[in-house]
């Protein structure tokens, strides 16, 4: 992302490139990856870069004389870039619509917004809406205009961020305790997607996909991709610029769609999380040490997260903002927790390596059942 500008320079001084876009009516498109950015940096990071990109990438194009169309590879998940479809188009910076949008839709999100004739209209609606109100809306009255004040402040947070995030996936032994408290092993066994969870088939974070990766992290109720270090970055922040720094953040909540775009997610990313549904699958882990080593920084942060959100948006507790999800999440929860309790005996039951080939055969199935259940609870797969 952040070599993005100097790739397109370089690549626009290529003559059959140019020739190709001028038979394209002067039209280049440029796909922005959520979910690999998310896993790389953590969504407070993620999601900061990417408006970045999309800034630097329009100036880069407008200054070649090209008109540039973004391709938003997000939907579903708020670690994949979901989010409500107006707000979203909304926050996007000024100039880099233009009348021009293409996005991704998951697979369970095309059941969910297009199943019917009705939701598919309001969908197909709220899209052509937001693009129109984007383009023809002077920057001030739709278009998120830049502020120096908060831009700056976001970067600051961004950064911050991103070292708690990168911190936890450096702890000794992370890979162990990932592989061991979800269930991305197994995940393979599925038999969905069009390519395999790893590249090369090689055992290391940065060989796995993107996707799998949510998928687990969310299977486990962790769910860390829409959340982890947000509540370390603010904490931080307010700890240098006390009263005046939280008023300020404050004030980006109040004024900045970006901002409170983020904001609002990660609240919703936190009542999807669950410590104590996490803790089960943390007990997987074999070695007392990463266990402890891991999962206390998860436990905490999360804790830390809720107290910031809270205290950002002023409400009494995570959640009461969104009735609606509350009020969805109260009757799905309890099942939803079950699914993860059996799923949690069916992983210890299935990787005893003392048990019959005949015995792993018998679990595989339910295991398989209970990753679509929860999948299906939560309302993604990944």
């Amino acid at each position: 992302l952040r070599a993005a500008p100097k790739i397109l320079r370089q690549l626009f001084e290529v003559p059959a490139v140019r020739r190709c876009i001028r038979a394209n009516a002067n039209q280049f498109e440029v796909m922005l990856g959520y979910s690999d950015s998310n896993k790389d940096g953590g969504f407070l990071c993620s999601s900061w870069e990417l408006i970045k990109a999309q800034k630097s990438i329009t100036k880069v194009c407008e200054k070649a004389g090209i008109d540039v169309r973004f391709f938003h590879g997000r939907g579903g998940s708020v670690s994949r870039g979901g989010a409500p479809t107006g707000r979203a188009i909304a926050a996007q910076p000024a100039g880099t619509v233009a009348g021009r949008l293409r996005t991704t839709e998951q697979g369970e999100m095309v059941s969910a917004k297009y199943a019917n004739r009705g939701t598919a209209n309001y969908q197909l609606e709220i899209l052509s809406a937001s693009v129109l109100a984007h383009t023809l809306k002077s920057p001030y009255e739709c278009a998120e205009t830049s502020n120096p004040e908060f831009d700056e402040t976001i970067d600051a947070l961004a950064g911050l961020s991103q070292v708690t995030y990168q911190n936890l996936l450096n702890e000794p032994g992370f890979l162990d305790y990932f592989t061991q408290a979800s269930p991305v092993e197994e995940l393979a066994l599925l038999n969905i997607g069009s390519r395999p969870a790893r590249r090369f088939g090689a055992a290391s974070l940065s060989d796995l996909r993107a996707i799998p990766w949510v998928f687990a992290w969310s299977q486990n109720r962790h769910v860390i991709s829409g959340w982890y270090g947000f509540g370390s970055a603010v904490e931080s922040f307010l700890r240098i610029r006390q009263e005046s720094g939280e008023l300020l953040l404050k004030e980006m909540f109040e004024r900045s769609r970006q901002f409170r775009l983020v904001v609002d997610e990660v609240e919703k990313s936190l009542c999807h999380a669950d410590m104590d549904v996490a803790g089960r699958y943390a007990a997987l882990v074999s070695c007392p040490k990463i266990r402890g080593a891991v999962f206390d920084q998860v436990r905490t942060e999360f804790a830390r997260t809720c107290e910031q959100v809270t205290r950002l948006t002023g409400a009494d507790a995570v959640g009461d903002r969104f009735p609606a999800l509350k009020h969805r999440l109260e009757s799905t929860l309890p099942r939803i927790n079950q699914a993860n309790i059996w799923q949690v005996q069916l992983l210890t039951e299935h990787r005893d390596k003392c048990s019959e080939q005949s015995e792993k055969d018998r679990t595989l199935v339910p295991l398989l059942v209970s990753m679509n259940c929860i999948s299906a609870g939560l309302g993604w797969t990944g």
